[in-house]
């Protein structure tokens, strides 16, 4: 009887342990990660659900009715990186960028750059960041932040040719709080989750600069109050679920939910392996083992946790046998470090963490 007993509370234990998350720095982005998320127009109402300990969402009956792709690529890779000196990571969204800063205890979304508002690109310096994730946040946790830009362009630049010059002062209030844990099911199946419920409140104040009158002062005041429900793992920060509430925070505008493990995630191909050999490794001698990819040439590159490409080669693969990427002398310090395999036309198609012992 002792034996079950004991037995007993070692089940519940793994399954409370497995439920009740506590978020880590491995939900922050990291180079060669994909997030896709499928988007629900909500033709059918939907409720967050309760909050609480140990719940149950279901949220099987989603629809497909748009994507929505960011790769997580490095700084150096995009067209305005030099334009963010500090940041470690840039997410790609259809042309635009953000860019990121990982520290030990949070994710900080530091700017933007893109034809955000008109034909020009604009690079945007948050003066305080946005911080999508911190480390150590399970039930019960919760964290305020500001976030606040400053834009100032020509009328030309936010698509405005009748006016001179516009200057944006945007104001975000956002609080976060865990409200919930337990399992939510998503059209890919269920999951061990918290729920982050978030409010903001935002303020933007538009001054715009007319010919021949000169400023006009708070010549737009725009207030807006969101609330969304996040259902979040540590697979990375594009939750498994996600619900935008309307400003009385009682109908859902929009739902969605990612595609799958967000590490790799390919739109196209992926190959049946991409592994390290050894790992971890104790000299610059490594061996990546790809297979099960078509016919073709494809690059491979070592980045450190920062961000930084180490070394990069291209490889041929057969299909017929699994091709050995050799990288010999890489004079790698002890640490973690991310590998990639990509097509030429630089479409990442697989990433994987590796550790190097000395």
């Amino acid at each position: 009887m002792k034996k079950i007993t004991t037995l007993l509370f070692l089940i519940f234990s793994c399954v409370f342990a497995k439920a009740q998350l506590t978020l880590s720095t491995a939900s922050f982005p990291y180079v060669g990660a994909t997030y896709i998320s499928h988007h629900d127009s909500l033709g059918a109402a939907l409720t967050p659900g309760p909050a609480g300990a140990n719940q149950t969402w279901n949220f099987s009956g989603l629809n497909n009715h748009y994507n929505d792709t960011t790769s997580v690529v490095s700084v150096s890779s995009t067209p305005n990186g030099a334009s963010f000196p500090t940041a470690n990571y840039a997410g790609k969204n259809a042309g635009s960028y953000v860019y990121f800063i990982n520290t030990a205890s949070e994710c900080q979304m530091i700017g933007l750059s893109g034809s955000l508002m008109g034909s020009s690109v604009l690079n945007i310096h948050y003066n305080t960041p946005n911080i999508p994730a911190k480390n150590g946040i399970t039930y019960n946790s919760n964290y305020n932040f500001v976030n606040s830009f400053i834009i100032n362009a020509s009328g030309a630049d936010v698509g405005q040719t009748a006016v001179d010059s516009v200057r944006i002062h945007s104001d975000m209030y956002v609080s976060k709080t865990v409200d919930g844990w337990g399992t939510v099911t998503s059209p890919i199946g269920p999951f061990p989750c918290l729920r982050i419920l978030e409010r903001d409140s935002s303020i933007r104040v538009i001054d715009v600069k007319l010919p021949f009158v000169g400023w006009s002062l708070a010549f737009l005041n725009i207030t807006n109050v969101n609330v969304n429900y996040s259902y979040v793992d540590d697979a990375g920060i594009n939750p498994i679920v996600q619900l935008n509430m309307d400003s009385t925070s009682s109908t859902v505008n929009n739902a969605a939910y990612r595609q799958s493990w967000p590490a790799g995630i390919a739109e196209t191909i992926k190959p049946s392996l991409f592994s390290v050999y050894p790992n971890p490794s104790e000299s610059g001698n490594l061996h990546l083992l790809i297979g099960g990819l078509p016919a073709a040439k494809y690059v491979v590159q070592i980045f450190n946790m920062d961000g930084r490409e180490i070394n990069a080669a291209v490889f041929a693969v057969n299909t017929s046998s699994v091709t050995n990427a050799n990288f010999s002398n890489l004079q790698l310090c002890s640490g973690n470090y991310i590998a990639t395999i990509s097509t030429i036309e630089n479409k990442i198609l697989q990433s994987l963490k590796f550790e190097v012992v000395k």
